[in-house]
């Protein structure tokens, strides 16, 4: 586990490096004591606010959503056709994971990667206890999978960008790996409006995914830059996560472009 960053620690005094290992570091703590205060939500109370559904969360082990710490609730917008490959990144404690593999079946073709070693290790406990040991789950950073290049149909993701000093990197390693026409669909908090940077200077900030937050002008141009298309907000919900009134949680999907043209 990485070493742990004073609370309040200012950003403008940490690298990039130190912040990866910080968040990696606080999600492992909320892996291991997710009963714990963490600087912001964790668990079945706060899935079921970001609109998870009680009746599908009742037929999962309790475990699967005692971890939860997404941004929102991507379900609705995934869609998986017989025999595509699914991966989420930043899977945390599985329970997306979990929830697709009910949906969608033949859980041999879905994988997890997570950055927190104690996170992706959770994750896979938790999705043997719910039956789908055939889940794979990488340790390992969203910006640098070691995956082959354009050999995922889709990916998902539940709150990484926000969490990753640099979201090009995490963009352009997700387009590497997605085959041209493949779907990448996630949730993730944006600004509607600016923020003041009193909001961005400390690592709490950071870790409640307001100090690394796009508007979304800016989420859909990174994304552009990276290869992808038909960039659609599919959903702006009130934001459950950080509860600042400048912000959102946003349902977006793209498709990887053609790298041919």
């Amino acid at each position: 586990m990485s070493l742990p960053i004073e609370p309040g620690s200012q950003l403008a005094t940490l690298s990039p490096d130190q912040i990866q290992g910080a968040v990696f570091y606080r999600y492992g703590q909320v892996a291991l004591q997710p009963g714990n205060k963490h600087g912001f939500p964790v668990g079945r109370a706060f899935a079921e606010e970001v609109g998870y559904s009680p009746t599908v969360l009742n037929e999962l082990p309790a475990a699967c959503t005692a971890s939860f710490s997404g941004a929102g609730n991507p379900q609705a917008a995934v869609h998986l056709p017989k025999d595509h490959k699914l991966l989420d990144v930043g899977c945390g404690a599985g329970l997306d994971l979990c929830i697709y593999a009910q949906r969608f079946g033949q859980p041999s073709r879905l994988m997890g990667l997570d950055g927190s070693k104690e996170m992706s290790l959770r994750a896979q406990d938790n999705l043997i206890t719910a039956g789908f040991p055939d889940v794979q789950i990488l340790n390992q950073r969203a910006e640098e999978t070691n995956l082959p290049d354009a050999s995922i149909d889709v990916l998902t993701a539940n709150g990484i960008f926000n969490l990753s000093p640099d979201e090009d990197a995490v963009m352009h390693e997700m387009a590497r790996i997605l085959k041209p026409g493949g779907q990448l669909i996630f949730a993730e908090i944006v600004l509607t409006s600016p923020l003041d940077d009193q909001v961005r200077r400390s690592i709490d900030d950071w870790f409640r995914c307001i100090g690394g937050a796009l508007m979304t002008e800016d989420l859909e141009s990174k994304l552009n830059r990276q290869g992808f298309v038909d960039v659609r907000f599919v959903e702006l919900a009130r934001n459950a996560r950080t509860g600042h009134p400048n912000s959102s949680c946003a349902v977006v999907s793209a498709t990887r472009g053609d790298t041919s043209s």
